[in-house]
């Protein structure tokens, strides 16, 4: 698959300006010099900036290519179908994250997706859940990030 340098610079950087319009909606720490947007905020100033290089070095090619080509695609189901996996499994993960919790959610995206991608089942299974408890692990005790449980409660 291809897509233009320009569409994906063009898109990279409204996501840029997306990342840093939001970070701006979070509230400061009193007492902090450097609050929670600072990070969103640089790294979206850099994606903003590598984006227009990315957007630039499409319009500079001289190629007659169109601004698709999905032609590797073709007979592929296993491929499209991860990436629909993926690119939905993001967008239900907004809507269910909250409600059923990050380890449940987690496992049900992760496990079915390695066993797409040609994973043994012993090795997705064990792979998929060590991630989901290190991951929960990582960001409520060590980042103080509370990922929402749901109804499984967290030893931690």
């Amino acid at each position: 698959m291809r897509i233009d340098d320009r569409i994906i610079g063009g898109a990279l950087a409204l996501l840029s300006l997306a990342i840093i319009l939001g970070a701006r909606g979070l509230p400061s720490v009193p007492g902090t010099t450097f609050g929670p947007a600072l990070m969103p905020t640089l790294i979206g100033i850099a994606m903003g900036v590598l984006s227009i290089r990315i957007f630039i070095t499409g319009l500079l090619q001289k190629s007659s290519a169109g601004w698709f080509d999905l032609s590797e695609w073709k007979g592929a189901s296993r491929p499209v179908f991860c990436a629909v996996w993926t690119l939905a499994g993001i967008a239900l993960g907004i809507v269910l994250l909250p409600v059923i919790g990050f380890p449940l959610y987690g496992l049900a995206f992760a496990l079915p997706l390695m066993l797409l991608m040609g994973a043994r089942p012993i090795h997705a299974v064990l792979t998929s859940v060590g991630l989901v408890l290190v991951a929960q692990f990582v960001f409520a005790r060590l980042l103080f990030v509370p990922l929402p449980a749901g109804p499984l409660p967290m030893p931690w």
